[in-house]
């Protein structure tokens, strides 16, 4: 597609009820592409009002026809939602390149959304729903049924990460209304559109566009039971704080500073792929990135200058282009974020080894190189606070125990990594680290086992069986012993 082919484009702001509707107020965000730092569309955002519409339809969605979809019911229209994903594919992959500046190439893969619901599919059939149980005090029935209206709230740096709030909420059973990033808006809309259209009825999923104001209107909604939100930490604890006098159930993936610890085993031509897959992928803008590097004085040259020889191959250009391996940042905001970070570590005292400014050549568009920062010390700003972009910071340890100390004294709890020849012993390091997720030898985490922080990093967890804990909620039928025969049949004791 093509520029022109988007001048008009302004999705009306509200979809409720399984229709689009014109939001009422005169408030709209405009959507900047990142690379020609041009208006090319924009969304209108929901007044408080129009989120209580939202909620209210997916509230009595819940007593609609969505009450008698059965979990294989709920499974044939998720894969329906599946398919429609992949038919338009190049659509959404469009929508997102223009509104964030990923590469384009990269977008296609729209942040394994596919893959994902593979993954939620196969999880959910591992979640026993209802079940019998026995002890010296009597029997029980034990059922899990939905938590009710799930307000998703999505970030601007990955495509259609609106499949992992509403693809566990509808596999559930949970109604939702979600909320894109004011940034990346389209994809979502079209997301939304493509639910309903693969048989989700009205009020099933709803969708509002706006700012952190909409995004509060939904969180203290008195009739949103679940909080399911990715974001910045800080975003994090203020959804917790206004959720907290309705008790709210709270899924928060937040922020991270994820340490990669290089043991002295290591090879290094297998080494450098994966800690620049860690670095660079999305320019930095991952909440997994390995952003501190913490490698023996022993190697630390030898690593440090293989490093930079790879950050030097990243291609930087138009995100169209098939050649680009690194686009813009997602906004001007963050362009100068991620600068005022920069100078704030050399005026710290670390050295730029490579990097640190706008790429020569490159006249517009919100790019910052691939940045490499040396002599850094644990407690310099840009290594405990999260840039969210294209630096690295390498810091030296004297003793493994001594990296241990270093990957652990941070704010965040994410993911962290472990690198060396032997696996096992690799493996002895990793246990040690107090992150939700470790990679040993490698970056990306599976789809089917949890994820999730500690510490600012968040609350609860995504993927696997354990991902529906919070979309679910138990309730305890006690029981005359006499009844337990004929409740039995079709029902797994526990």
């Amino acid at each position: 597609m093509h520029e022109s082919d988007y001048k008009e484009l302004r999705y009306p702001g509200l979809f409720i009820d399984g229709s689009w509707r014109a939001a009422s107020g005169t408030v709209t965000h405009p959507v900047i592409n990142p690379f020609t730092e041009e208006q090319w569309a924009s969304s209108a955002n929901a007044t408080p009002a129009e989120v209580d519409r939202a909620v209210g339809s997916a509230q009595a969605a819940l007593h609609g026809d969505w009450a008698d979809f059965n979990l294989e019911d709920r499974i044939a229209l998720v894969r329906r939602i599946q398919d429609e994903i992949r038919a338009r594919r190049e659509e959404l992959a469009d929508l997102h390149t223009r509104s964030m500046g990923s590469p384009y190439s990269a977008s296609l893969g729209l942040s394994g959304a596919v893959e994902l619901i593979d993954a939620y599919v196969q999880s959910v059939g591992d979640v026993v729903f209802d079940y019998l149980r026995q002890d010296s005090f009597g029997s029980a029935f034990i059922s899990r049924r939905p938590i009710g209206v799930v307000a998703g709230i999505t970030p601007w740096n990955a495509a259609l990460r609106e499949v992992k709030k509403a693809i566990p909420a509808l596999l559930s059973g949970c109604t939702v209304v979600l909320k894109p990033s004011p940034e990346t808006p389209f994809g979502a809309a079209l997301f939304t559109q493509i639910c309903t259209s693969a048989g989700a009825p009205p009020g099933v999923v709803n969708m509002v566009h706006g700012g952190a104001d909409t995004g509060e209107s939904m969180v203290i909604h008195p009739d949103v039971r679940k909080v399911a939100f990715t974001g910045s930490s800080a975003s994090g604890a203020r959804i917790a704080s206004v959720a907290a006098p309705e008790m709210k159930r709270l899924q928060l993936e937040l922020g991270g500073k994820s340490a990669a610890i290089v043991l002295d085993d290591v090879d290094i031509d297998e080494l450098i792929p994966l800690l620049a897959f860690g670095a660079w992928s999305n320019a930095g803008q991952v909440c997994t990135s390995n952003s501190r590097v913490l490698v023996s004085r022993a190697r630390y040259d030898d690593v440090v200058e293989a490093f930079i020889e790879a950050s030097k191959k990243q291609v930087l250009g138009d995100p169209m282009d098939p050649d680009t391996t690194m686009g813009p940042l997602a906004s001007r905001r963050h362009y100068e974020r991620v600068l005022g970070y920069i100078e704030q570590g050399r005026a710290s005292g670390a050295k730029v080894a490579v990097g640190g400014g706008r790429p020569q050549g490159l006249t517009r568009g919100y790019f910052v190189e691939p940045t490499v920062f040396t002599e850094v010390d644990n407690s310099m700003a840009i290594a405990r606070e999260e840039i969210f972009g294209p630096v690295t910071c390498f810091i030296p340890y004297e003793s493994e125990s001594q990296a241990i100390e270093i990957a652990n004294d941070s704010d965040f709890g994410l993911h962290g990594g472990v690198f060396g020849r032997d696996e096992q012993h690799a493996m002895s390091i990793a246990k040690k680290l107090d992150t939700g997720t470790v990679g040993v030898n490698r970056f990306s985490a599976t789809a089917t086992s949890p994820f999730g922080g500690i510490k600012k990093s968040g609350i609860g967890r995504e993927h696997g069986p354990e991902g529906f804990e919070s979309f679910l909620e138990y309730k305890s039928y006690n029981i005359p012993t006499n009844l337990t025969a004929d409740l039995a049949e079709g029902y797994p004791f526990a």
